[in-house]
């Protein structure tokens, strides 16, 4: 199936992010997490309703002697009614190329079952060369049941 080709590209971040409607449609389907004050988000809209938005979070080590900084991307989420019509690959491939810089590392917790969908934009599994404090957040979520794998993409 195609991607729709009405869809407009919104983005925003921390206190230019008013409106509610991104936290309605991650509760109406299905995501439990929520939008943050400091998050970027970026969400595509057709004919004004939102059918897929994401979350990029700056997470910082606190435990370190120089804070290390990383992107996560969280919550990349289509509309139960507008998924397998291409909708989640167009919004990463527009974040991973116009929305976040060539020299970002961006990093992503996967559901086990979403590792096929980002390996083939081009991420792949996280080694021990990734932020200590992440890797410990992802054996923290292993150890709970959740099946993530934490995923890495570079420019």
């Amino acid at each position: 199936m195609a991607v729709e080709s009405n869809i407009c590209i919104h983005s925003a971040f921390g206190k230019e992010l008013q409106s509610p409607d991104l936290g309605r449609f991650y509760k109406r389907n299905g995501h439990k997490g929520r939008v943050q004050s400091n998050d970027r988000c970026i969400w595509l809209t057709v004919e004004k309703e939102i059918v897929a938005a994401a979350r990029l979070s700056t997470m910082l080590e606190h435990h370190s002697s120089e804070p290390d900084e990383s992107t996560i991307l969280r919550g990349l989420w289509v509309g139960k009614q507008h998924r397998n019509l291409g909708l989640g690959s167009f919004l990463l491939i527009e974040i991973c190329t116009k929305q976040i810089n060539s020299d970002l590392t961006l990093y992503c917790f996967a559901y086990e079952e979403a590792l096929p969908f980002y390996q083939k934009h081009g991420f792949r599994a996280a080694t021990e060369s990734a932020p200590s404090f992440l890797l410990q957040k992802q054996k923290a979520y292993c150890s709970r049941g959740s099946k993530t794998q934490l995923m890495v993409y570079n420019r």
